[in-house]
């Protein structure tokens, strides 16, 4: 497969809703960093990730994975709660200290920083309306006046999806981990796999499938969601899990689509979600987030210049943008002398024949 990364960057515009320390009891301050050139508000990654996987709950009935407490240590309870079943662990990585497995996310995720500099604004709040209200009762009250640190901007994000990763993962397992996996396997009644069904799995040519056990295991209806496999080695157990061709395929497009067209961002009752007004995306030999320090404004658009430049890395197979927000000078969208272009979105499909293409 020549393709095996995705990168998307997106532009959006919001408040600063991700509230850091307060800087005095009644004071809240707002996450930022600083530059030589200013003061930036930002998101943090795991405030990315959480309104994510809360938008894919919602839109596609994604399940929260289980979780266990090991040493007042809370985290995802494997192998219950392994990448097959469960696209949240497969898609965002985990770590299990009582078996020993780690899991590398497929999805990056960057800071969402501000692509303007924070000019120390500050709004001064109370609660007048419950005030009031109290005093038409007939009781006594006095405002309980705060302020907040405010920054309304343009945000700059980007995903990068690993193809190699996602749907698969290998671990090396012997002792205690491997004891689990195998009681799980039996308390789940998990049937033998075909040839069958290895064939309809992602990336079944990773492995000499022969030297595993094979077991399938199902999702909704019964309909094969994937495999595990067993390797028995005399230093250590070798265990991989594969989702089907069709699992993975409808992970790639569910993240396409929330990326896409927006995630829910709503904190504190301010709701502004991520709603992107410039994206771009690439097909990537290698899973890295070239657009993201091209993403720049001039003057309050675009900056296309930048952006032409990456075009000529070599890790890009294909590229793709859309938005409402205006451009500066103008993207090439037609190939010249062989070089490559950008292409105008037309949906999830274009970019699932791209990667078809390629693997074919």
């Amino acid at each position: 497969m020549t393709i095996k990364g995705l990168t998307a960057t997106v532009v959006f515009e919001s408040s600063a809703v991700n509230r850091d320390d307060k800087l005095a009891g009644n004071i809240t301050s707002i996450k930022k960093i600083s530059r030589w050139d200013g003061t930036y508000s930002f998101f943090s990654r795991a405030f990315i990730r959480h309104h994510m996987f809360a938008t894919l709950c919602q839109l596609f009935s994604w399940e929260q994975a289980p979780l266990t407490k090991a040493k007042d240590v809370i985290q995802f309870d494997f192998p219950a709660g392994n990448i097959v079943n469960h696209p949240e662990i497969d898609v965002f990585g985990f770590m299990n200290t009582t078996a020993g497995v780690v899991r590398k996310a497929p999805l990056g995720i960057t800071k969402a920083i501000s692509l303007e500099p924070w000019q120390a604004d500050m709004a001064f709040y109370c609660n007048h309306d419950m005030v009031q209200r109290l005093t038409r009762e007939g009781e006594q009250a006095t405002p309980n006046p705060f302020q907040k640190e405010e920054h309304h901007t343009l945000y700059r994000v980007s995903f990068t999806l690993d193809l190699c990763r996602l749907g698969y993962q290998e671990i090396y397992a012997k002792g205690a981990p491997k004891e689990e996996i195998t009681a799980w396997i039996k308390t789940s009644k998990l049937n033998p796999a075909t040839e069958v069904d290895l064939s309809y799995c992602h990336r079944p040519d990773a492995q000499n499938l022969g030297e595993f056990n094979w077991y399938r295991i199902n999702g909704p209806e019964g309909k094969l969601r994937g495999v595990i496999g067993i390797l028995e080695n005399e230093k250590n157990s070798k265990i991989v899990f594969l989702t089907s061709k069709e699992e993975f395929q409808r992970r790639v497009e569910q993240l396409l689509t929330v990326i896409k067209d927006g995630l829910v961002l709503h904190s504190s009752t301010e709701n502004y979600g991520v709603a992107p007004i410039f994206i771009v995306l690439g097909a990537l030999k290698v899973p890295v987030p070239l657009f993201n320090s091209a993403v720049l404004l001039d003057k309050g658009k675009i900056n296309a210049g930048s952006l032409n430049q990456v075009l000529d890395n070599n890790y890009i197979v294909k590229a793709w943008y859309d938005g409402i927000l205006p451009v500066s000078g103008s993207l090439r969208t037609q190939s010249e002398q062989g070089k490559k272009c950008f292409h105008k979105w037309c949906g999830i499909k274009d970019v699932i024949k791209c990667l078809d293409s390629e693997a074919s």
